[in-house]
């Protein structure tokens, strides 16, 4: 039987608790390009580390109850190594596979989730089921050289342990930032193969096996491919995210642009410099600044002060450059990679204010000294998340103590309509600490700018035109829907629940305004009696004002619908983000016999619905085929384990 020092089983131990516990840092890192970094994602790889691990343990201990443990042992690691190392070289292929082309964001939860789960599994899960095999091998080998059990397991659990200590600590403080998400995987591969030989498994053999560890170190290029139509500048992966530069080469005479993605990207950015222009072509970066300009801020003699909590690689800079060319902006930006690359990318931060990279935005307010005329918050985590902590209400007094006489706050948020849960509870949030907040929906976009002051709510009748017109005429064109009544809504104190440091629950907030729905399935009924072509002149001046829940109470009061009533109704469904619902308006509105002068927009507007609810229900195939993969995936990995067990058997 085998014999084997303590020393020796310590480290083979202590090998294999690095190696298991740096792939599962690195595994999220390796398809976040494809997947991202959400807690969905995580518990995903969690999941299927500890399933495997189990899986590892259940196949040691058949292993271990007779025939050569040591060569067992040395074949498990040695064959656990080498699928280690090609993961790095089928993740792409598999993210490929999983995704569909032109995902859309918001549409995306269902096939990141489950998609995240099938690649896991494929990629991950055999190399660590082997691995974990390790501990129950390792204890018999040392009770058979003569240590007790319960020394022998105290051993193989300390060094297991201490090794996944120091892979904690190893990869995401040095190996992924120092090297990279394939680099750490690789590395993982070479010490469960060193591992190997450390049982005194023959080294001839294992040297062959060494041969496609070192061909796979031979791979380059990106760890996601460019979006057709762009190329890649900068890749980084940095100790928080996966970055991506790309530029964006205009189309029709429109100009290009440098962007910013964050892990998954999909037909997001987080940051963006448009060629020929400070402005980024109306996103929501440049409704900040004109917003202020129409209050006109400062109220003193003096340059406007700002602090940007969240600095979009330095677009807020520019923007704010360009409205206010005297003022100071000092910015916070959690990860240093991204003002590295807004420095070298998007001309930024090269400006009065200061520049804290590395910091968090709540750590930084609640120890802030200084004040500032605007407190902009653009903090987001995992593209569409807004983390609880800077969205309570300790948050937002924070904020309050560090407003000048005057001074405002607004907060970038994700929303759908004025009734998304997320702009609820956050508009609620900051009423309860200011006594009134508001939210601008940013038009053509998913955007809502929420905005709250200690003096006094805001709101299209505190802004005023002329100043702003004479000094830019693209703010002027903004100050413009700025100041229509229905792009806003105000909330006060006392309204839905609010957040707090100790009920964090806005994550469940925002998973809710991802999922919901927006398939309605009815017509907009006309329930009233007035006549339908008498509505026409109402119908257009709300559509213009961009009233959308009002275009729609008004059709509510025909006594039966018209073209253009369908049509106008149709416009404000797809601006409140109900796609469907508006392509049901449109096709009604042909029905019913549209006049020449209104096909025309009607058939454009038909055809962009279509392709976007194909686009969406493109994602929900992916989200259901993705489910099935999952399932698939996961019975593989348990035969994967049988057969290891009769291959075991017969060594």
């Amino acid at each position: 039987m085998w014999g084997m020092h303590a020393l020796q089983g310590g480290a083979v131990a202590a090998l294999a608790g690095f190696a298991v516990m740096s792939l599962e840092l690195a595994a999220v890192r390796l398809f976040a390009p494809q997947f991202g970094d959400s807690a969905y994602v995580w518990t995903n790889v969690i999941g299927v580390m500890l399933v495997a691990l189990a899986a590892g343990a259940w196949l040691g201990g058949r292993l271990a109850s007779g025939g050569d443990s040591a060569k067992r042992l040395g074949v498990a690691l040695l064959a656990s190594g080498v699928l280690t190392a090609a993961v790095p070289l089928s993740a792409p292929a598999i993210g490929g596979m999983l995704l569909p082309a032109d995902l859309p964001l918001d549409r995306a939860t269902e096939v990141l989730v489950r998609g995240s789960l099938a690649a896991t599994l494929l990629a991950f899960a055999p190399p660590v089921l082997l691995a974990g095999a390790a501990t129950p091998l390792l204890v018999t080998g040392l009770v058979h050289s003569g240590l007790g059990v319960g020394r022998a397991s105290g051993l193989v659990a300390t060094w297991g342990t201490l090794g996944s200590l120091v892979g904690t600590f190893a990869t995401t403080h040095g190996l992924i930032p120092g090297l990279g998400s394939r680099a750490t995987v690789w590395i993982c591969a070479a010490l469960l193969i060193l591992a190997a030989l450390l049982l005194r498994w023959r080294a001839g053999r294992a040297a062959l096996l060494l041969i496609p560890l070192a061909a796979s170190f031979l791979t380059d290029g990106p760890l996601r491919d460019p979006a057709p139509g762009t190329g890649l500048l900068a890749e980084v992966e940095s100790a928080y995210q996966y970055l991506q530069v790309v530029r964006r080469e205009g189309a029709d005479g429109a100009p290009g642009a440098v962007e910013l993605k964050i892990n998954e990207g999909l037909d997001s950015f987080h940051s963006v410099r448009v060629d020929g222009t400070p402005w980024t072509g109306g996103r929501y970066y440049d409704w900040h600044p004109a917003l202020d300009l129409g209050l006109g801020l400062p109220e003193a003699d003096r340059p406007l002060r700002v602090l940007s909590l969240g600095a979009a690689a330095g677009t807020f800079e520019r923007v704010y450059r360009q409205a206010f060319p005297d003022c100071q902006i000092d910015s916070v930006e959690l990860d240093p990679a991204v003002t590295a690359l807004g420095r070298a990318f998007f001309g930024a931060f090269d400006g009065a204010g200061e520049v804290h990279a590395g910091v968090d935005a709540r750590v930084f307010i609640d120890r802030a000294t200084g004040s500032w005329d605007v407190v902009l918050v653009d903090a987001y985590e995992r593209q569409v998340y807004v983390p609880a902590h800077v969205a309570s209400v300790e948050f937002f007094r924070a904020v309050a103590a560090r407003l000048a006489p005057g001074g405002i706050v607004q907060v970038n948020a994700g929303g759908r309509n004025f009734d998304d849960p997320v702009v609820e509870v956050l508009g609620a949030t900051m009423a309860e600490v200011f006594g009134a907040a508001s939210a601008f929906r940013i038009p053509a976009s998913r955007n809502f700018c929420l905005v709250a002051r200690a003096e006094g709510e805001v709101g299209p009748s505190d802004l005023a035109a002329e100043p702003a017109a004479e000094a830019d005429a693209e703010v002027a064109v903004m100050l413009a829907e700025l100041m229509r009544p229905a792009s806003w809504r105000s909330f006060r104190r006392g309204g839905a629940a609010v957040l707090t440091d100790d009920r964090p629950f806005l994550d469940r907030v925002q998973d809710v305004a991802l999922a919901r729905s927006l398939d309605r399935s009815e017509l907009t009924r006309c329930v009233g009696d007035r006549d339908p072509e008498a509505l026409a002149d109402a119908l257009y001046i709300a559509s213009a004002s961009g009233a959308s829940e009002q275009v729609m109470a008004i059709a509510q009061t025909a006594r039966s619908p018209s073209a253009y009533l369908r049509f106008a109704v149709g416009d404000a469904r797809w601006r409140l983000h109900d796609v469907a619902g508006a392509l049901l308006e449109y096709e009604d509105a042909v029905r019913i016999g549209a006049d020449p002068s209104l096909q025309g927009a009607l058939d454009a507007r038909i055809g962009m619905a279509r392709s976007e609810i194909e686009a969406a229900s493109a994602a929900r195939s992916a989200g259901r085929r993705n489910g099935m993969m999952a399932a698939l995936a996961g019975v593989g990995v348990g035969l994967f384990g049988f057969g290891a067990l009769r291959v075991g058997r017969r060594i």
